[in-house]
């Protein structure tokens, strides 16, 4: 299987979105041109970010800022026939579609990316930039490193349980003795205090560590450097 597809989002029919799985390395380009040409995303246009795991945000609103690289973990446009991307190999991606303005955006929310909350940056400047409305916005959360398997320190379990001290549901579970962090939980709950419903929501649930035959794992693979791509494209 070289593509996972959200079948929830078939309902837009003016948006093209897919995920790779292992059978190609998206940090190639030949393997980028060969998604594009497999799935019809326009590969001459296909813009992404020089990832640092921050929150920084690229608009692509003008034709010149097409395929550009700048530094950032985000992007957001309301041009057709650009596909935007962001890499991944066990962070969270999140797609995000205002189905009203036909305006699409993605990010990518590692441990960093996530405790700056860089899904309500985008959410943002969907908002500053092109009037999207939270209740319009459809949000994607694509496969990556479950609470399953993300072990992390205690201080970071404690970084985190200082910043979000009102969520309601626990964001990490305690598993003999070792804590594993929840991205998908903490992710779902900065989507919901920035006004996306809850069933606005999509979430495979999709573990990269655990589903080694479909998935490259940075922590399962030891430092991998081959890539999975989230990407979506107005058509």
């Amino acid at each position: 299987m070289k593509y996972i597809f959200f079948d929830d989002i078939k309902k837009y029919p003016f948006v093209n979105i897919a995920f790779t799985t292992k059978d190609l390395d998206i940090s190639k380009e030949i393997d980028r041109e060969v998604f594009c040409k497999d799935l019809d995303f326009n590969f001459k246009n296909l813009t992404f970010n020089k990832q640092v795991h921050g929150n920084n945000i690229a608009i692509i609103d003008d034709v010149n800022k097409i395929g550009t690289i700048s530094e950032g973990d985000g992007l957001i446009t309301k041009l057709s026939k650009v596909p935007i991307m962001v890499f991944v190999a066990d962070c969270v991606s999140i797609g995000f579609i205002d189905t009203k303005n036909k305006v699409i955006g993605c990010a990518h929310a590692g441990w960093r990316g996530t405790f700056e909350e860089i899904s309500s940056n985008l959410i943002k400047n969907m908002k500053k930039n092109f009037n999207s409305k939270s209740n319009d916005i459809i949000c994607i959360i694509g496969p990556s490193i479950g609470p399953c398997c993300y072990e992390v320190g205690e201080d970071l379990i404690k970084k985190f349980n200082n910043k979000f001290t009102n969520i309601d549901d626990s964001f990490y579970i305690i598993k003999d003795e070792k804590y594993f962090l929840d991205l998908w939980r903490i992710n779902e709950y900065i989507l919901i205090n920035n006004g996306i419903k809850k069933e606005n929501i999509i979430n495979l649930n999709l573990c990269t560590h655990c589903n080694g035959d479909l998935f490259h794992s940075y922590r399962r693979d030891k430092g991998t450097s081959k890539r999975m791509g989230f990407i979506i494209e107005l058509i």
